[in-house]
């Protein structure tokens, strides 16, 4: 008995599994013998869903009302791990037949936890020595599909940003995604790019500037430290009054005219109209405004003439009136219909 044990435990540890496979489809004398079946189940995530895909494919295939009785037979392994023996059955003239297909699994893939990718060419904007790149992961708005492996475009985040080669005026930025976790498999590849490297985006900057900057921080520490030893001295030099010094007037006009401030804020209302022209509220208003637009170009106004007293008298004072203030009008209108569309979306 205990022979009998062994020899099976043997069996379980050397039986071909399926576990490390995936993608199921025909062996190639298996193709040409039932290219129906085969392209039926091709792709299946296991043999069962195969060979259930295979079967249906043959029964819609078959008019003919003498073959019936169609059913899955199942799959066996083979000595090959990654090939399986899939059969179904069916009844024709009261006679049962079955068809056997072997099918290959493709190993799976091994898919890393995060990806690099490669962001589109944007323009640049330069303040302080320094360009900044008007790009913005929220253009990443599908998933990625690399080597087999499923990235969610949601994760994207900025890695490095560079200049491009050569140029001044255009830019682009490396972002990484996270693995689909859910569905890490994908069938063919989708919006990867490889990462790249360009010109640096502070191309004036000395290197050796943060190695003075270190040296700096050192020489406050020291300094801290310093004070915490003098502090043993008791009360000397202090007259128990804490001293104030006015830091003197706010340079208003160096923050407002300041190139970096600038800079930030040009990239802050590029990506704040981007934003709002892509909402649903953007949206609506742009149609709106164009629905006006073309309503006061096929417009007419309406006019009048009447014979009074011999005399032809046109009614056209209106027209003048109405085109001096319907710009006026037309901001007016835009204005309360906003309000209104924002109202409706804040109470939502």
């Amino acid at each position: 008995m205990r022979i009998i044990c062994s020899i099976f435990l043997l069996l379980l540890f050397f039986l071909p599994s399926d576990e490390a496979f995936s993608a199921w489809s025909c062996n190639q004398a298996s193709v040409s013998t039932y290219p129906k079946e085969c392209a039926a189940g091709a792709g299946s995530a296991t043999p069962e869903a195969f060979i259930e895909a295979a079967m249906v494919a043959a029964r819609t295939a078959n008019t003919s009302s003498r073959a019936t009785d169609y059913a899955v037979v199942g799959c066996s392994a083979t000595a090959a791990a990654s090939m399986y023996s899939c059969k179904y059955s069916y009844k024709y003239f009261g006679s049962l037949f079955e068809v056997g297909i072997f099918i290959e699994g493709a190993a799976e893939a091994s898919c890393p936890e995060t990806l690099e990718s490669r962001g589109s060419n944007s323009s640049v904007t330069k303040a302080g020595g320094k360009y900044y790149v008007t790009w913005s992961v929220r253009s990443v708005d599908s998933d990625i599909c690399h080597n087999s492996c499923s990235y969610l475009a949601a994760s994207a985040a900025v890695s490095n940003c560079y200049l491009v080669t050569g140029s001044t005026d255009s830019g682009f930025c490396n972002y990484v995604v996270g693995l689909n976790s859910a569905s890490p498999s994908c069938a063919s590849e989708a919006g990867y790019t490889a990462p790249g490297i360009g010109d640096s985006l502070s191309p004036n900057v000395d290197p050796g500037d943060s190695g003075g900057d270190g040296s700096d921080g050192g020489a406050g520490d020291g300094g801290n430290t310093g004070g915490g030893n003098g502090g043993g001295s008791g009360n000397s030099g202090f007259d128990g009054e804490l001293s104030f010094s006015a830091p003197g007037a706010l340079d208003t006009d160096g923050v407002v005219n300041s190139e970096l401030n600038a800079a930030h804020y040009k990239t802050f209302v590029v990506g704040t109209e981007a934003d709002f022209n892509d909402s649903g509220i953007g949206k609506a208003l742009t149609n709106f405004s164009n629905k006006i637009s073309g309503a006061g170009q096929q417009g007419s106004c309406p006019t009048a003439q009447i014979q009074l007293l011999g005399t032809v008298v046109a009614f056209d004072a209106h027209c003048d009136l109405f085109s001096g203030i319907s710009p006026i009008l037309t901001v007016v209108f835009m204005a309360a219909w906003s309000l209104l569309a924002v109202r409706i979306f804040l109470s939502a």
